[in-house]
């Protein structure tokens, strides 16, 4: 239970620090993809925290059945998720990434709530890998993606006269 996220069934923050700790010395490929709900807080303000609880899950259980075993996922904060993929490579991992957005889409037309995320990853062969420096960098991309939603949700929210 220490390591397992309650609410998800995800590892947790804990199990996804024990697991980076042998991530440094990994002599293979490792992909990082971050993930971060979107709109988790207007949920919870205008629809309640019930509702911002099944967005979480929702977009656990989507992790889970496109990873399946060919990763780790984790939540390591309120709205923030992480797979890791040993092993894969960058066609493999982008191929996994294009699942979770698929089971995302899936997932939101049959709910009554918005259901998007915003993804960045980052991929590294390198024998020696500066875990904070991937990461940052998997966090930085998902970060873009979060701004390019908002953009073209902005763009599609504008009408012309």
């Amino acid at each position: 239970m220490a390591y397992m996220d309650t609410m998800t069934g995800l590892g947790n923050r804990t199990a996804f620090l024990e697991e980076n700790k042998s991530n440094a010395i990994f002599p293979g490929m490792i992909s990082y993809i971050m993930m971060d709900a979107n709109n988790l807080k207007t949920i919870n303000d205008t629809l309640g925290h019930n509702k911002g609880d099944e967005l979480i899950i929702t977009i656990a259980k989507c992790m889970r059945k496109a990873v399946g075993h060919n990763g780790q996922c984790y939540r390591i904060g309120g709205d923030e998720f992480v797979i890791i993929l040993k092993n894969k490579t960058v066609a493999e991992t982008e191929e996994i990434i294009n699942k979770v957005r698929c089971e995302i889409e899936f997932a939101d037309k049959q709910s009554d709530i918005t259901i998007s995320v915003a993804i960045g990853y980052v991929w590294t062969d390198t024998e020696q890998k500066n875990l904070e420096d991937l990461m940052q960098h998997a966090d930085d991309e998902m970060y873009k993606d979060k701004k390019k939603t908002k953009e073209n949700k902005s763009k599609e929210n504008t009408h012309s006269i």
